[in-house]
């Protein structure tokens, strides 16, 4: 992982790690709900944007539960 690590991935991997001994498909909604629930807005939104970003430094539960927000949000 570098060095210049955003915020969000930091936070999302950290949670992705509170998770891991879950299932990969529980904990990845686990992940989900956890952001969903106490991340504002702008937070979301920007882990929503480095889902995309090369490189990907995030987690891949971090990411599968990024990718669950994306999908949730563009179904609500």
């Amino acid at each position: 992982m570098s060095t210049d690590v955003s915020p969000q991935v930091r936070m999302a991997n950290d949670i992705a790690i509170q998770f891991a001994h879950l299932p990969a498909r529980q904990a990845a909604q686990e992940v989900a709900d956890h952001i969903r629930m106490f991340w504002d807005p702008r937070m979301k939104s920007e882990l929503d944007h480095l889902v995309d970003a090369p490189p990907q430094d995030l987690d891949p539960l971090a990411l599968a539960a990024a990718r669950l927000l994306r999908n949730t949000h563009a179904t609500s």
